[in-house]
């Protein structure tokens, strides 16, 4: 057990306040036992002494010159009431002394046996004597030996005092003596904590913290002495072992730093690779330049002999041609083979003898999610073989030169399919307007050479005449608004900027005071809805200024629910005659194209009071709920 608390500081710690605790309560609970026990010793002390008093009293009375016997039996009784009063007794049951005991009963004996039997015996006399003298011979008698034994009796109750008195002195003593034993005890224990704490608490602690110290600036070599069992001394076997697991770790850090830093100048490279390759193929169209600085990056990077890309033309996907080269020529390029190289759309590794060897050439596939454009073929250095970030890092990079050669091709298919769209919209206008004006121009000149082969009256000539002059007019508009409709360009304008320019023109041009109302805020109009509304909107204008005899006209533009937009042209001209849709009025079937084009509604109806109003509503591809991506393919010219 005692090797047990010698092992734990906090059990020697918890002992020592223990031990101080419990001397203090002695001490405390002492003083009050002793306290408790001198109750009523003073007061004890009192009353003996009163005894003597009362002896004395009792002399003075007898020494009068006229006794009063009541009187003296009155003392009598008094002092036999403090004889034996509580707080004399009382004392006397405390305490344990036999000598207190003894006297008291000496006392007690004294009085009840001697002195109270002589008093009482002598006033019993004179209380029957008849004469003078025999009164006065009591009397005498009486005052004789009560004076001869009141001074023996005084003095055993000076005794009896001075026994209290030295009783209650003693127990004073104890308790002195208790409290000064109790006191020593716990300055030896307060002394022995202060030791154990210097020697075994304040001493270990101040070097834990020193090795501390040296270990937080780097010196794991540091160990600390004190390596006992108590709660310090494992406290110091732990650091001395962490120190130990700190030196080992760091003695490996350096070679695990530069293998980190290898790593992370491998992985920089790889992404300034693939930065540097993402940058550069970003650059429609891909030149052969760029392809080739592409393989130098790679061979600087990955470590390789030569490096060679071919591309498969779109047409025939079993050949493929050189776009860039990086070193000799592999040695299967001399064949035909190019099947071989192209595989089936995965990484391989070919080997190909020659007369100088052999040369194992890695195939890489260039390819993006839906078809493969061909083969980037690495010729590794004999020997070599490739890490698994190498062969992760080739194929992403054929990805993205796949994705770039897809970007591209995509690219040229698009401005080929946009040059067809425009080819077919100028045919389609030249049929719908121009081509057919001038085929009613040929019917008119059909029918004035008839005429005039007839030799017909000169007023149907003249007629014949005049709508040749409108149709040859009409016609000439109608290059015009063509011309300017094939020049549109909207060079970063938004709609709302475009058809106030469109507006001004008119006004310009025309009498018709046209005004421009915008209750639209921020729609999103794609290229090709800014070109339809664009044209539209001029379409119908250039019938209010050559149709309609306005005077006026509103272009007003509404946002209605549903994300639709309505463009509308209002007029107070003389309406849409009932042959509108008869020659010269091409200009409707135009605007019905653009309107079919936008995936939205053309409506044409008379006002009220005289006028048409042109309307157009369409949902922006931008605001459609379900974004319908055919409409961005309809190439608005």
């Amino acid at each position: 057990m005692f090797r047990f608390i010698g092992q734990s500081l906090q059990i020697r710690a918890g002992l020592a306040m223990g031990l101080i605790t419990l001397l203090a309560l002695t001490g405390m609970v002492s003083a009050v036992i002793m306290a408790r026990s001198t109750y009523g010793v003073a007061a004890a002390v009192n009353q003996a002494g009163s005894l003597r008093m009362q002896s004395y009293r009792i002399v003075a009375t007898l020494e009068s010159r006229h006794i009063d016997q009541e009187a003296i039996r009155k003392q009598a009784m008094e002092f036999h009431s403090r004889l034996e009063s509580p707080r004399l007794t009382r004392v006397l049951k405390d305490t344990e002394r036999k000598s207190l005991h003894t006297i008291y009963r000496q006392i007690s004996d004294q009085w009840q046996e001697v002195m109270y039997p002589l008093l009482s015996s002598h006033l019993d006399r004179l209380a029957t004597t008849q004469t003078t003298a025999e009164l006065e011979q009591h009397i005498d008698q009486l005052r004789r030996q009560y004076s001869s034994l009141v001074d023996p009796f005084v003095a055993e109750i000076d005794r009896f005092v001075y026994l209290l008195e030295q009783d209650a002195e003693s127990r004073l003593h104890k308790l002195g003596l208790i409290q000064g034993i109790c006191l020593m005890l716990t300055l030896l224990v307060l002394a022995s904590t202060l030791y154990l704490v210097h020697t075994d608490v304040l001493g270990p602690l101040r070097e834990l913290l020193f090795a501390a110290e040296r270990a937080g600036k780097g010196n794991f070599s540091v160990r600390v002495g004190h390596i006992g069992m108590d709660e310090l001394g494992r406290l110091g076997l732990a650091f001395n072992n962490m120190a130990a697991e700190l030196s080992k770790m760091y003695g490996n850090l350096e070679k695990r730093v530069s293998e980190k830093t290898a790593e992370l100048q491998t992985r920089n490279l790889s992404l300034q690779l693939l930065y540097s390759a993402t940058q550069q193929l970003t650059k429609v169209p891909v030149s052969q330049k760029t392809y080739h600085a592409l393989l130098e990056d790679i061979s600087r990077v990955v470590g390789i002999r030569s490096g060679t890309l071919c591309l498969t033309p779109e047409q025939d996907g079993d050949k493929a041609y050189r776009v860039a080269l990086n070193g000799p020529v592999p040695p299967m390029c001399s064949t035909e083979a190019c099947h071989i190289c192209l595989g089936n759309g995965n990484t391989q590794l070919l080997t190909r003898k020659h007369h100088g060897g052999s040369s194992k050439i890695l195939s890489i596939p260039i390819h993006d999610q839906e078809h493969n454009y061909g083969v980037l073929l690495l010729q590794k250095e004999p020997g070599a073989n490739l890490a698994a970030w190498q062969m992760q890092l080739l194929e992403t990079l054929g990805q993205h030169i796949g994705i770039a050669v897809g970007v591209s091709r995509r690219d040229i298919q698009r401005r080929r399919l946009a040059l067809l769209d425009e080819r077919s919209v100028i045919a389609r206008e030249l049929h719908d307007s121009l081509a057919q004006s001038l085929s009613y121009l040929k019917i008119q000149v059909t029918r004035l050479t008839i005429l005039m082969d007839r030799e017909a009256e000169k007023s149907q000539i003249e007629e014949v005449m005049t709508e040749l002059r409108e149709g040859l007019a009409a016609s000439y508009r109608q290059l015009r608004e063509l011309l300017t409709t094939f020049r549109l360009q909207m060079d970063g304008r938004n709609v709302v900027t475009a058809l106030a320019e469109t507006v001004a023109e008119f006004n310009k041009r025309n009498k018709v005071a046209i005004t421009l109302n915008n209750h639209t805020q921020n729609i999103p109009f794609s290229a090709n809805e800014e070109i339809h509304v664009l044209q539209i909107v001029r379409e119908a204008l250039a019938n209010v200024t050559y149709h309609s005899a306005a005077s006026s006209a509103n272009v007003t533009l509404e946002q209605l629910a549903d994300n639709r937009i309505e463009i509308s042209v209002e007029d107070d001209g003389i309406g849409m005659p009932p042959e509108a849709e008869r020659s010269h009025h091409y200009g409707l079937a135009i605007m019905q194209e653009r309107a079919r084009s936008l995936h939205g509604d053309l409506n044409i109806r008379p006002l009220g009071e005289g006028g048409t109003r042109v309307s157009v509503t369409f949902t922006p591809i931008q605001l459609s709920p379900d974004q319908n991506n055919n409409q961005q393919a309809d190439v608005a010219i």
